[in-house]
């Protein structure tokens, strides 16, 4: 069976279809301008550019009539006919300027209509980005050995979004009552939810005090070292959210979505995650006779399966798409807003492994990282969601004495730290210490009691250290910056509140969210 059908071309294939213009409608404007361009061009001046006409003589003719009405002058024929006395004969051909000018002068129309025809045109430049772009797409498809399809997809996606976000009419302002009335419903609405909290729960306590919770539309980014607990925490935040209720996207560029599931199955449970992988338990020692780990228990595999059970009410959804792109979550994530059940939260894991656009992918890391950055702030106020980011941190932090991170410690890219609403670093200094213990050696002149009390001393700090750690808020754009103590449980790769029990359940799950 063939299963290669033929494209529909469309009913003329394409011969026959005209660009989209409106010329009447630019000669009309154009000679509404110059009888009245003050009321004119403050009118029409935020969505109507040069580039949105079809005709280059009736673009230049606009472009000239807005510098002289910026420089604060009246535009008629006579201030703006000397611009044209000597036409560039590639733009004007054999017109000549007076007479058309005369021309323009007798398809004026009144200022009040002038928005209407500006839209208009407007309207048919955007239907012509729009053929050039199916237009080039289509051509990039014939020639299938130039690019891979999954690259025509995103930079279609990519130059499709551009147009879009040029066809969205200048935003309106907003009057400071407004605002203000505004932010008292926002904070009328924070004290009804509890906590005082102005978005979504971080799940943890000490992070939603200082920062008042994740707020729609901000970035948010948790920076650590590699294997200091950037995944358990963006798991810490992700699930307990889902678990309210919230449904939210995660991604991971390194692991695979059992994996994903299998941490969370052993926050849950309070299983050692190496039990949760091969069954067996790692909570007591080896089998005296074997020397083998025991099996799980009937008991705790009932655990780790209700656990599972209960994932069924969790609204969280995996990615493990390698190399995440803008445009490939961005596809995604919308699709998700505008289903039934929306979209409240997104978390990527994390930012190094993901990549640029194509455009930028040859110019080096730090311009890819940059747009990447840029992109995810961008589609964090489109979609009005939180966007929780992790990132690595590069090695300055270790060069410090305290070991302490900071946030231009952020790998690969300033626009980070620069993007960013709030920045959170996790600092564990219990693995600095063991590392520190580890490759401890004794000093010159240093004797063999002094090395031990360095030794023992050393131990006693590891030992004190050991499930603690913080996270420091380095920077909140909305409020104060501060630590926040916390616990690390080695065993399920779990964060908790310093306060918190340890034997309680990792979250709370609602029924039938």
């Amino acid at each position: 069976m063939n299963i290669h059908k033929p494209v529909d071309p469309g009913v003329f294939g394409g011969a026959l279809r005209s660009v989209p213009q409106n010329i009447a409608a630019e000669h009309s404007l154009l000679g509404a301008v110059l009888v009245d361009s003050k009321k004119v061009l403050e009118t029409v001046e935020e969505i109507l550019h040069p580039e949105h006409f079809a005709d280059p003589v009736n673009a230049q003719i606009y472009e000239k009539a807005l510098l002289i009405y910026n420089e604060g002058r009246n535009v008629d024929p006579l201030t703006i006919i000397r611009h044209f006395e000597h036409p560039d004969e590639l733009i004007w051909g054999k017109t000549n300027p007076k007479e058309y000018f005369a021309k323009l002068l007798t398809a004026y129309v009144s200022p009040r209509m002038a928005f209407d025809y500006a839209r208009e045109i407007r309207d048919a430049a955007m239907r012509r980005q729009l053929m050039a772009l199916c237009q080039r797409t289509a051509d990039l498809c014939c020639r299938p050995e130039d690019e891979r399809a999954e690259d025509i997809v995103e930079g279609h996606e990519a130059r499709l979004l551009s147009i879009a976000m040029g066809m969205s009419e200048s935003q309106p302002n907003v009057t400071l009552h407004e605002a203000g009335c505004e932010a008292i419903l926002s904070a009328r609405e924070a004290l009804e939810r509890g906590g005082g909290l102005a978005g979504l729960s971080w799940g943890y306590k000490s992070l939603d005090r200082l920062t008042g919770g994740l707020t729609n539309g901000n970035l948010y980014i948790v920076g650590a070292r590699p294997a200091v607990g950037k995944t358990s925490l963006g798991l810490g935040i992700a699930l307990p959210l889902a678990a309210s209720g919230k449904r939210g996207l995660f991604w991971s560029g390194e692991m695979l979505a059992k994996q994903v599931a299998g941490r969370a199955a052993s926050a849950r449970t309070g299983l050692n995650l190496r039990s949760i992988f091969n069954g067996l338990r790692w909570d007591i020692g080896p089998d005296i006779e074997t020397g083998s780990q025991p099996p799980l228990e009937d008991w705790q595999w009932k655990e780790y399966e209700k656990a599972v059970d209960e994932f069924f009410h969790i609204q969280l959804e995996i990615d493990t798409r390698p190399g995440l792109t803008i445009s490939q979550l961005r596809s995604r994530a919308r699709r998700m807003k505008r289903s039934k059940r929306g979209l409240d939260f997104i978390v990527l894991d994390y930012f190094q492994l993901m990549r640029g656009s194509a455009a930028v992918r040859g110019r080096g890391r730090y311009e890819e990282t940059t747009e990447i950055s840029n992109e995810l702030k961008t589609l964090a106020k489109e979609l009005d969601v939180p966007m929780i980011v992790l990132a690595q941190l590069n090695r300055k932090s270790e060069d410090k004495e305290d070991k302490t991170p900071e946030s231009d410690h952020l790998r690969d890219t300033g626009a980070l730290e620069q993007d960013a609403d709030v920045i959170c670093l996790i600092h564990r200094r219990h693995l600095h210490l063991k590392k520190q213990l580890a490759s401890l050696a004794k000093r010159d002149r240093e004797t063999e009691d002094q090395f031990n009390d360095r030794s023992l001393e050393l131990e006693e700090q590891v030992r004190q250290q050991e499930g603690r750690g913080m996270l420091l808020v380095a920077k909140n754009r909305h409020g104060p910056t501060g630590v926040c103590p916390v616990w690390y449980d080695d065993s399920t790769t779990w964060f908790r509140d310093a306060g918190d029990d340890p034997r309680a359940r990792a979250w709370t799950v609602q029924r039938g969210a």
